[in-house]
């Protein structure tokens, strides 16, 4: 008997093409005649990625008098007009939905501006989405090839709609977190004495690539009193784990074009009574702030959960953030932030708990219902049991 491969999920061109309907639709209701979105390499392609399939494969790269704006993409949507995929270097034909015309060539505003000028769209208004991915340098080449343009910012036509998942993606998403999962539980079992901090996020990209993760973006490994002094560079190092230190993973990265983002804290060996309070209670928070996140809702209620477990000589601070296409989407769980939260927005919650010698953070994946939030991170806080 043939053996059956696993259902993998992916967005019909039906919901492309309700995208951009919807698109076209606020666009019209704005008052202008297309819409121009940009996307940048790998973090930052989630505009593009979301109204057509288009994923940049090609990095950032030095601008030069003949070559410019490679690791960008842009995607014209006029009201009334065939759309305009603008990739340097070219696009993968059998993966996008929705593309009328194409452009890849090296010069990415002078495409743009070449492309808006073809639509018959050079005298018009048209709204850019990706304001803070469009090179200023870029933005002002294709100002100076159509001054008679108006080119205004309105991120929110798209980033609005990318904030509430549809099923497919949501879909898309589970299967991304099992992979994530799969990976971290692997590095966090093999941590052991002499091992190098770049040798356990080794084992969590392997592991992950083997089970369908499209790219690793990010194995962060710190281990001891790295822990405790925030964010480094590098990622992972050549450090050795010592017997008693804990060691935080955060493994970021695509499958299926969608995220996953988790955190988890082992130990190389049994950690001590203190360090599995300190565990612990990181896990109790990210539940509480992740408990917090109801439709209708909103994100200070869910930051607010962490002043119940706030005790003498231990530190918690407020962090999260929505995930999709792009690992880091709005909006954020942190101090000072507002917003209102929605069925089907996905969130990577992920309080850091701080004690004088050491920190713990746990980080889980939620989904957003319309009643108990569903956490899709399924990994244990507590490796030691």
């Amino acid at each position: 008997m043939r053996k059956m491969r696993n259902h993998v999920p992916s967005i019909p061109s039906s919901e492309y093409q309700a995208r951009l309907d919807a698109i076209r639709g606020r666009v019209r209701e704005l008052g202008y005649t297309a819409l121009l979105a940009v996307s940048g390499y790998a973090e930052r392609d989630g505009n593009i990625c979301y109204l057509c399939g288009h994923k940049n494969a090609f990095p950032y790269s030095t601008r030069t008098s003949a070559v410019s704006g490679l690791g960008y993409s842009a995607f014209l949507v006029p009201t009334d007009e065939d759309t305009t995929l603008i990739a340097p270097l070219g696009y993968q034909a059998d993966a996008v939905v929705g593309v009328g015309k194409t452009k890849t060539g090296t010069h990415f505003a002078l495409d743009i501006a070449s492309s808006i000028k073809e639509s018959n769209l050079g005298n018009s208004r048209v709204a850019l989405a990706g304001s803070d991915v469009l090179p200023a340098m870029y933005l002002q080449e294709i100002k100076y090839a159509l001054p008679q343009l108006s080119l205004e910012f309105h991120d929110e036509i798209v980033s609005e709609k990318r904030m509430i998942k549809s099923e497919n993606e949501i879909e898309l998403m589970e299967v991304a977190s099992k992979i994530a999962d799969k990976a971290l539980w692997a590095a966090v079992d093999a941590i052991k004495p002499g091992m190098t901090e770049s040798a356990i996020g080794g084992i969590a990209r392997k592991t992950a690539m083997d089970a369908g993760a499209d790219y690793i973006v990010r194995d962060r490994v710190q281990s001891g009193s790295e822990m405790i002094k925030g964010i480094r560079w590098p990622f992972a190092s050549r450090k050795k784990v010592r017997k008693g230190e804990l060691v935080s993973i955060d493994f970021v990265g695509w499958a299926n074009s969608y995220g996953f983002d988790i955190l988890r804290v082992g130990c190389v060996g049994r950690p001590n009574r203190e360090q599995r309070s300190l565990i612990e209670l990181a896990g109790e928070a990210t539940k509480a702030m992740s408990d917090a996140l109801t439709d209708n809702g909103d994100v200070e209620t869910s930051i607010a959960q962490l002043t119940q477990f706030e005790r003498p000589g231990i530190t918690i601070s407020p962090f999260g953030h929505s995930i999709g296409l792009e690992i880091v989407e709005a909006p954020y769980l942190l101090s000072g932030v507002s917003g209102k939260v929605r069925k089907n927005m996905v969130f990577c919650v992920e309080p850091n708990v701080r004690s004088a010698k050491e920190s713990a953070c746990v980080e889980n994946e939620v989904i957003v219902t319309q009643g108990k939030p569903k956490t899709i991170t399924k990994l244990p806080v507590d490796f030691w049991k």
